[in-house]
C-alpha cells in the first residue's frame, strides 16, 4: 500500500505500521540535531544543548527520544461497516499533537474517522477551508479509498509530517513524498467523465443520449471497478439521476422538457458524496 506524506504540521516522528489490515501510528516527540549536544554545555543561541544519551535513533536532522505521545490502530476492514463508506472516499485521522496541540479538543474527537467528502457535500467547501473554518482542527492524514468494491491493497494512506524522513513505515508500506495531502486526494481518487464533446445542441422535444465513464484523474478508463453513477440538471429532465455502471461505463437521456430556445442546461456527474467531476451543457436551438 502506498502512504503518501504530506509536509503541514511541526516535526514530530511518526511510526506506521500495517500488518494485515491492522493499521497502527504513533507519534514520538524529536528534537533538531543543532540543539542536541552535551547537556552541561550551553547553545550559542541560548540553554543548554539537549542530551544526546536521552537519544534513542536519528532520523535524518532529527534525533527521536522518549515514549510515545500518542498512538492508534484501526482495522481498516471495520471501515466497510461505516456509515459514511462509500466510493471516492477519504477517511480522515487526527491526532492531539503538531498543529492539533494548539486547539483546544475534546479527547473522543481523535477516536473518530470520518468521510471529508460527507462533511462538505453541502457547503462544497475545500478541506483546508472546512479544517480551518468549521472544525478548526488539523488533520494528521487520511485512508483513500477508490472504490467500495477495492480491496485494501488499492486503498492509500496519507500523512501530514514535517519531513518524509520523520516516517518510519514497516515493508508493506511505499512511502511517496508529496507536496499536499489535498494534491494526493486529486492525483489518486477516481473520477467520472462524460464520453464525447463537452456541450450539446438539443431541439425541444429531443432527446439527448449521454454517456459516461470511471476514469483515473489522468484520463485513463477504468473497466475493472463499477460504482453507483450521480447525475444532476439545472434544467430539463434526466430519464436516470442514479446510473450503476457496467465495465465502468454508462449511460442515461437527457430532455429539455420546459427549456426554451437559447436557454442551456448544465448537467454534472459524480459520486454520491463527491459530485461534479465533470460538466456537460445542452444548448437548446
Amino acid at each position: 500500500m502506498k502512504l503518501f506524506t504530506g509536509n503541514k504540521n511541526p516535526p514530530f516522528a511518526l511510526d506506521v505500521t500495517l500488518e494485515g489490515s491492522r493499521l497502527s501510528y504513533s507519534v514520538r516527540a524529536i528534537m533538531q540535531r543543532e540543539f542536541v549536544g552535551n547537556p552541561n554545555s550551553t547553545h550559542s543561541n541560548g540553554g543548554k544543548y539537549f542530551d544526546e544519551k536521552l537519544i534513542t535513533e536519528w532520523r535524518g536532522d532529527f534525533g527521536v527520544f522518549g515514549e510515545p505521545i500518542y498512538k492508534r490502530s484501526i482495522d481498516l476492514q471495520t471501515l466497510r461497516q461505516h456509515p459514511e463508506f462509500a466510493d471516492h472516499a477519504s477517511f480522515m485521522l487526527y491526532a492531539p499533537v503538531g498543529l492539533m496541540e494548539r486547539y483546544n479538543t475534546p479527547e473522543g474527537f481523535y477516536t473518530q474517522t470520518p468521510n471529508l467528502y460527507v462533511a462538505t457535500l453541502a457547503s462544497k467547501m475545500d478541506a483546508q477551508a472546512y479544517h480551518a473554518s468549521v472544525l478548526q482542527t488539523h488533520p494528521l492524514g487520511h485512508i483513500l479509498i477508490p472504490f467500495k468494491s477495492s480491496p485494501i491493497e488499492e486503498w492509500s494512506l496519507g500523512f501530514n509530517v514535517f519531513n518524509p524522513a520523520l516516517i518510519k513505515a514497516s515493508p508493506s508500506l511505499d512511502v511517496v513524498p508529496a507536496i499536499t495531502l489535498a494534491m494526493v486526494r486529486e492525483e489518486v481518487l477516481p473520477v467520472v467523465r462524460f464520453v464525447g464533446e463537452s456541450t450539446a445542441d438539443a431541439l425541444p422535444g429531443d432527446e439527448v443520449f449521454i454517456n459516461f465513464r470511471l476514469e483515473t484523474p489522468q484520463g485513463e478508463p477504468i473497466t475493472d471497478r463499477d460504482s453507483d453513477v450521480y447525475l444532476e440538471a439545472t434544467a430539463g429532465y434526466l430519464v436516470g439521476r442514479r446510473i450503476k455502471t457496467v465495465g465502468g461505463q454508462g449511460s442515461t437521456i437527457f430532455r429539455p422538457d420546459g427549456m426554451t430556445s437559447g436557454e442551456i442546461s448544465k448537467i454534472k456527474v459524480g459520486f454520491k458524496y463527491f459530485s461534479g467531476t465533470d460538466d456537460l451543457v445542452v444548448n437548446v436551438l
